[in-house]
């Protein structure tokens, strides 16, 4: 159900066709929350069909034509009702940290690999969101500039603070994750270390006797 609020957290902004709600999906809310353009626009239509959104045809060049979805009464309704509320937390799911659990069983190259494109990952992770969060601080980003423009004086400070802490959690969390990949790392460099080709290992242990 996230993706139908984060929709309508677009759509609270101004107006939109499906196509610019997928683009400003992609550089927004899909940093937080991604969603496939297959999964939006059928979600758009459940929308629709909810009355949290309309929709009118308007002309798309001479002869084509295009959907404009504008947020309802009821859909900022919802939208308010979602934000309002604890949302319940999933059951904990974490495959990487289950994966890494038993990495005995994997060759400490493999693993290497593993951690390597764990690292890759959460650092364009954190690109990404600094990137954003700079963005925001600025307030150079168009859709925010609407938001605020069609939002009273004394909303404006609220508006950036909170899109700020949500980013500010993005990039923490890709600190922490690169930390934790980092320090995996440094974990099998130790680990190589003690499989000395000569069978001794660190502080005298045998090569294989370190799990």
């Amino acid at each position: 159900m996230s993706l139908r609020y984060a929709a309508l957290a677009l759509l609270s902004a101004q107006p939109m066709t499906g196509y610019e709600l997928v683009r400003y999906f992609d550089d927004t809310v899909g940093l937080m929350w991604a969603a496939q353009d297959s999964q939006i626009y059928p979600e758009l239509r459940r929308m629709e069909d909810d009355g949290l959104v309309r929709a009118k045809t308007v002309p798309r060049g001479e002869r084509a034509a295009k959907r404009l979805y504008t947020i309802t009464a009821p859909g900022r309704a919802a939208l308010k009702a979602w934000v309002s509320s604890p949302i319940p937390y999933p059951p904990q799911r974490d495959a990487h940290r289950l994966q890494i659990s038993y990495a005995e069983l994997a060759d400490l190259s493999d693993t290497r690999m593993v951690l390597t494109r764990h690292l890759d990952h959460y650092t364009l992770r954190r690109h990404q969101w600094s990137t954003l969060l700079e963005t925001i601080r600025a307030v150079h980003f168009p859709l925010l500039r609407t938001r605020l423009d069609n939002s009273p004086p004394e909303l404006h400070d609220r508006i950036l603070a909170f899109k700020e802490l949500a980013l500010e959690g993005q990039v923490a969390h890709a600190d922490n994750e690169i930390a934790w990949a980092r320090r995996g790392l440094e974990l099998i460099d130790r680990l190589e270390g003690s499989l000395a080709p000569d069978g001794a290992g660190e502080g005298g242990r045998e090569a294989g006797t370190y799990g």
